[in-house]
């Protein structure tokens, strides 16, 4: 199955594109653009991933800003480290609180 888009997402440019569709034993539809095979994305609806390839396709061929760029870097270098040892963290103040809860179940003698 196949469906035409009137326009490169983020373009005024009256280009046509080729959306073709699939769905898959779990009932998600895939999308992929044809003039661009690495565009390929899915939905749970036609509609959804219709939207999906479209960012897809903006992903492929935006050239990111400078601003772009450095919260790619502050995301990759800092946020996602930091939410890792935050993690890691929690999990270690739980353990602690279990076994502090444990011990209180029994009294030392």
């Amino acid at each position: 199955m196949s469906a035409t888009a009137d326009s490169i997402a983020g373009s005024g440019d009256p280009a046509q594109l080729t959306v073709l569709y699939s769905t898959s034993e779990d009932g998600w539809v895939t999308a992929q653009i044809a003039e661009y095979p690495a565009a390929i994305s899915q939905g749970r609806t036609q509609h959804e991933a219709w939207t999906n390839v479209l960012d897809a396709l903006h992903d492929l061929t935006h050239e990111p800003t400078a601003a772009e760029r450095v919260a790619s870097t502050v995301q990759a270098r800092i946020v996602q480290p930091l939410s890792e040892a935050v993690e890691s963290l929690g999990a270690l103040l739980r353990g602690i609180a279990d076994a502090a809860r444990e011990r209180g179940r029994h009294p030392v003698h």
